[in-house]
């Protein structure tokens, strides 16, 4: 038998019956897969969906196990002749990852849904996945085009343009970016090429976006309609070893350097991450070499201090712990440190075995690229350990989510290994809303250490 749906579910489902083409604007963790699966009948199967890789191929079919036991599912997953197979086989659903949605497109007259799981993948028009996903809605069989996110606007409201046009093709906000951002937007920086690297919302047009919204998505966010367990945010201090400061010192004069040269002004959120980059390795405990070609070697290692103090928050807690890392060096250090306690989630299974909190996976190491979005982990543990934290408000909440959500029943921690007076307390202030990025980043690097 399967689970019955909440009220709030249950009213989900009615709005995808009613609009046909729409998104669900949910918070994480209220159970978007459920509510889709539940809302799939006769007028909308079969049903294409994508999303993230890991999602499209760990999540769909187990949910539907649950949910919709009833349907055939089927992951296009592997190599191109296994895609195709599955795309050709008449399943029910057929789960595809984003970044092969072209491989669908010769097949989309024997769908008649098309749902993007975690839409906000969608907000770059250029990118090849939101070109497949327009000649897949385009196609007279698709009659109804569901979107999934818990994030809609990442980067704020221009975000929203490129995922709402794949669902009224330009109804409601217009049939160009441009237009859109030229009717709701003013610009607020420009290089000295004319090149305007920020817009600004115009007074009222957040209302007036919201308002030719509301027929089409549906928000909903957590408080008041899922209990959720207490969390807690704990920063724990790791200092620098005085060799690892110096390194740190004379990289962070060095990009003071070349800003001046630039004017003193970060232009991108983009660039100000690339810039820290090096920074951050530093607080790691690495820094990638310029010449590893030449050498044969990726990195050298400056210290072990953040992963020296991972492994006594695993011994101390006495539970399964996941843990967010950034770079690839940095989880070659975590895994040193960790020994036969460290697992990925290349492994075989390995959701299950950590759902499973028998023990078997006692460290989940997770990159919040490949974590960050729908993979169901509370089940395992209500520990969190961010080694790095990331520039990115989208991966730091949607990993955190990877716990902190419905169905878990432990009190949740999460804990940041922060090096003071380094970059990682300016993307701390940033996660926290407190600055945007590049503020964050000008603001650390006019600080002394």
């Amino acid at each position: 038998m399967s689970p019955t749906l909440h009220d709030y579910q249950v009213e989900a489902v009615a709005f995808l019956h009613k609009v046909k083409t729409g998104a669900l604007f949910l918070d994480m963790g209220l159970g978007k897969t459920a509510i889709c699966l539940s809302a799939l009948n006769e007028d909308s199967l079969p049903a294409l969906v994508t999303g993230p890789k890991r999602v499209a191929e760990n999540v769909w079919h187990s949910e539907a196990a649950l949910w919709r036991p009833d349907l055939k599912v089927v992951v296009a997953a592997g190599s191109p002749a296994k895609r195709l197979a599955a795309l050709q086989s008449g399943a029910d659903i057929v789960v595809i990852g984003r970044d092969n949605l072209a491989d669908a497109v010769p097949h989309a007259q024997r769908f008649r849904t098309l749902i993007m799981d975690e839409l906000s993948g969608w907000k770059n028009k250029a990118s090849n996945r939101w070109k497949a996903a327009k000649k897949i809605i385009s196609c007279p069989t698709i009659t109804h085009v569901w979107g999934l996110t818990g994030t809609p606007m990442p980067n704020g409201l221009l975000d929203l343009w490129p995922q709402v046009f794949l669902l009224d093709q330009g109804e409601r906000l217009g049939k160009t970016l441009t237009g859109y951002r030229n009717r709701y937007f003013s610009p607020a920086g420009q290089l000295p090429n004319g090149v305007i690297t920020k817009w600004d919302v115009r007074p009222g047009a957040d209302k007036r976006i919201h308002t030719l919204l509301e027929d089409v998505c549906l928000s909903m966010g957590t408080e008041g309609r899922v209990k959720l367990p207490p969390l807690s945010v704990n920063n724990i201090q790791v200092p620098l070893p005085p060799a690892a400061r110096k390194v740190y010192k004379d990289m962070k004069d060095d990009l003071v350097a070349d800003m001046s040269l630039l004017g003193g002004e970060i232009h991108s959120a983009q660039n100000a991450a690339v810039l820290t980059s090096k920074l951050a390795q530093i607080t790691a405990g690495f820094m990638y070499v310029d010449d590893a070609d030449i050498r044969g070697r990726q990195y050298d290692v400056l210290h072990k201090e953040k992963a020296n103090i991972l492994a006594e928050v695993v011994e101390g807690t006495g539970d399964q712990v996941l843990v967010a890392y950034r770079f690839q060096a940095e989880l070659d250090l975590l895994k040193e440190a960790l020994g036969q306690l460290a697992h990925t989630l290349d492994e075989p299974d390995i959701i299950n075995r950590w759902n499973a909190a028998r023990g078997e996976v006692p460290v989940l190491l997770v990159h919040p690229a490949s974590a960050g979005h729908g993979l169901n982990l509370q089940h395992g543990g209500h520990t969190m350990v961010w080694a790095t934290v990331p520039w990115s408000l989208e991966e730091y909440q949607q990993t955190n989510k990877r716990l902190f959500r419905q169905g878990q029943q432990q009190p949740v921690v999460i804990h940041h290994l922060v090096s003071p007076h380094t970059v990682d307390e300016a993307i701390l202030a940033r996660l926290e809303g407190k600055k945007t990025v590049q503020q964050a980043l000008l603001d650390h690097l006019e600080s002394p250490l």
